[in-house]
């Protein structure tokens, strides 16, 4: 029996080119002010590195992962993209989304499990005005650790007071998000943005 689903933020609870976009550009002026070097040659290095990654793995690996391969303490990435922008410029509140999430939180436990720093995921999830309806926002500064190390869903699953075959993880990234946390016994379910999640919601409200 499900107890509780942790969603994913990025990419699952909002789409937005734009916050993309600033991810973006933030990671390569922090790569360029790291390696004191221009920013266009520090993008250069980032997109052709992600790119050999995305061919080795299969799948596009984030900002924050390449950025370690570059010797960039997490930190330090983290510091630098939460002054570089602002999420809530570029996001608006979503009232279905929050309208399908209060229906789930009257039968489970919601919780928030990021890669992203406390900071940025606490002004998206103010930006969609749903804030109120999760019981735990764990972001990288929870564990010190990120996913797809299985760390991440043990902990989470832990601090909600729950088995792992009692969550149900909901993610946009299937090699990031979900394949780790069904190797742990977890139940997942994949989207591409919050307009997946009504299906989700039909789906879970429909079983007694």
């Amino acid at each position: 029996m499900i107890k509780v689903i942790l969603f994913d933020l990025d990419g699952t609870l909002y789409n937005s080119s734009e916050v993309r976009k600033k991810f973006a550009e933030a990671a390569y002026h922090a790569l360029a002010k790291l390696k004191k070097i221009p920013v266009d040659k520090a993008k250069t290095m980032i997109e052709e590195t992600r790119e050999k990654l995305k061919e080795k793995h299969g799948f596009p690996v984030p900002y924050t992962l390449t950025l370690v391969r570059f010797g960039m303490p997490v930190e330090i990435w983290h510091k630098e993209n939460i002054s570089y922008f602002d999420p809530r410029d570029y996001l608006s509140a979503n009232g279905e989304l929050r309208k399908l999430l209060q229906g789930l939180k009257k039968r489970f436990k919601l919780a928030i499990l990021t890669n992203n720093n406390e900071v940025q995921a606490e002004r998206i999830l103010q930006a969609l005005k749903v804030q109120d309806l999760f019981d735990h926002v764990f972001t990288y500064n929870s564990f010190r650790t990120m996913k797809p190390n299985p760390k991440s869903f043990q902990e989470a699953a832990r601090v909600m007071g729950v088995a792992p075959k009692e969550c149900l993880v909901v993610g946009d990234r299937y090699n990031v998000d979900l394949i780790p946390a069904q190797d742990l016994g977890m139940k997942i379910y994949e989207v591409k943005g919050p307009e997946g999640i009504e299906k989700l919601v039909t789906a879970l409200l429909s079983v007694a």
